[in-house]
């Protein structure tokens, strides 16, 4: 079973009600579709190569997180793009888009958490795949098999 686009905007509490500025979700369904798509993707280049797609996936967890980390990553490129500061006669500078950092800084937290597991879930597939036919030289020594002198 694969995470759905209202499991994401759950775990992100993006709801038009949440949203007092916004009246509407920041992250539309196809923004997280996207964002789910190259979670799995970079997942898959991570070695040992592997083919999953979103349906797939092995862990809920770690697509969650990675699509996350996608999404703020995102939303931090928009942040710079758009980030300016104006002042209005004696009322202090008000910044518009100006919350890149954060969403910098929540990016580079889901994704170092993203990281961690998707490279023990790597490494324990691998070792899984390795023991199902690794082999050793010693299995051809048997008791008894040495000449007695």
């Amino acid at each position: 079973m694969s995470i759905t686009s209202g499991d994401v905007s759950r775990f992100l509490r993006d709801f038009a009600a949440n949203n007092i500025l916004l009246d509407e979700v920041q992250f539309e369904e196809e923004d997280i579709s996207a964002a789910m798509h190259f979670a799995v993707s970079e997942y898959n280049a991570m070695t040992p190569m592997t083919t999953f797609n979103e349906d797939s996936f092995p862990n809920d967890w770690v697509l969650l997180l990675g699509t996350c980390a996608h999404l703020m990553f995102s939303e931090a490129i928009l942040q710079l793009r758009n980030q300016a500061t104006y002042q209005d006669g004696d009322i202090s500078n008000i910044g518009v888009d100006d919350k890149h950092a954060f969403y910098l800084g929540l990016k580079d937290s889901l994704k170092n958490e993203w990281k961690t597991v998707a490279q023990k879930m790597k490494q324990q597939q691998n070792m899984e795949t390795a023991y199902d036919s690794l082999s050793s030289g010693y299995r051809y020594i048997y008791p008894g098999s040495r000449s007695r002198r």
